[in-house]
């Protein structure tokens, strides 16, 4: 069977007994109903969502999908030299005050934060020559110009004046306007040269950063600023690393993970469960539009406690588990699973001398 969202909304009009739908709106009902169903029980049919992640360089975390609702499995791609192991917060904190640097072992914890965008913007170089010059401002430090020279010899740069070397060609010069750009000591942008574009995002996630000003002389760049800063927002999950990356890694992580419930919000869409929990979802939802409508007369909670303990719910737990009747042999154990306490040190690169 298929289920539109326009045939849940008609069950909320059979079981009130009415075509107004309830003040509250009929799309809350029916993804407050769906947000509990998926919460009541560890469904396997929800366990086969996959993402890539990519990594940013110098952010020691990475968001996790929207509807993210447990890890199962996390791996690195092209993970011959690498693994990853899920760990507990103090633990990552523990790791992060290690002098070593790296390691051929990922460490990640789960945690709950608001998810801020940062602002981005680019350069695109056309024919730079000696005597272009370029400028940034990012909204909180002065701004900085980048004079682009036949040759640096013995300019010095500053912290608001920073030189660049024209290169042979665009794409060369991009590359070194990208490390004069990191290497800006006041300036809170990270730039990465793609082709002939130098590409800026702000250090700073935020609307604040929405603030950042490119500018040039001498014709030779095209810039453009996105105003994508925002801040806060809803708590979102994301999974927070050890060791940070150093450097941008496009699907650098690949994870298997339990999804959540998809809000549903056009009377047209399709709500994406399997046909075997329709009726499942269909009963939480009829409970749900009386428990809102109708509290006087028994509770959403008196009502969804009826739902878990009938039949309905019993079966549907009982079709989910038929999906995988045999896991095959034990793996791991104790046996096989012992670890030295730091074994994640063997390939240290980077240790800071004694004091």
């Amino acid at each position: 069977m298929t289920l539109l969202v326009s045939d849940a909304i008609a069950h909320i009009r059979h079981t009130l007994a009415s075509e107004d739908v309830p003040s509250i709106g009929a799309h809350r009902i029916l993804n407050d109903a769906g947000q509990f169903m998926v919460n009541m029980h560890n469904w396997k049919w929800l366990e086969g969502a996959q993402s890539t992640l990519s990594l940013t360089g110098g952010q020691d975390y990475v968001w996790l999908p929207e509807d993210f609702r447990e890890i199962i499995a996390v791996e690195p791609t092209s993970g011959l030299n690498n693994g990853f192991r899920i760990t507990t917060q103090d633990r990552l904190l523990e790791l992060r005050s290690l002098a070593v640097t790296n390691s051929f072992e990922w460490n990640g914890a789960v945690v709950y934060a608001p998810r801020s965008s940062a602002a981005t913007g680019s350069f695109t170089l056309t024919g730079v020559t000696s005597g272009s010059t370029a400028t940034i401002a990012d909204a909180y430090n002065p701004t900085v110009s980048f004079v682009f020279v036949a040759a640096i010899g013995s300019n010095d740069n500053t912290a608001t004046t920073r030189y660049v070397e024209v290169g042979s060609s665009d794409t060369i010069t991009a590359q070194q306007f990208a490390v004069a750009i990191n290497n800006a000591p006041s300036l809170y942008v990270r730039a990465i040269a793609v082709g002939t574009t130098v590409q800026i995002t702000h250090s700073r996630p935020g609307a604040r950063g929405n603030g950042m000003l490119l500018g040039e002389t001498g014709g030779r760049f095209t810039t453009n600023v996105d105003q994508t800063g925002i801040d806060g927002g809803p708590l979102r999950p994301r999974l927070d690393l050890w060791p940070t990356p150093v450097s941008d890694e496009v699907d650098r992580l690949m994870v298997y993970y339990r999804g959540g419930w998809p809000t549903v919000d056009s009377d047209n869409a399709l709500i994406p469960i399997p046909d075997w929990i329709e009726t499942l979802y269909l009963t939480l939802v009829r409970a749900f539009a009386r428990g809102y409508e109708r509290e006087s007369e028994a509770s959403i909670e008196q009502r969804i406690m009826e739902v878990k303990a009938g039949p309905i719910y019993a079966a549907a737990q009982l079709r989910d588990k038929e999906m995988t009747a045999s896991l095959g042999p034990i793996r791991g154990g104790s046996a096989s699973g012992v670890r030295s306490t730091y074994d994640h040190l063997w390939n240290f690169s980077g240790v800071s001398a004694p004091n």
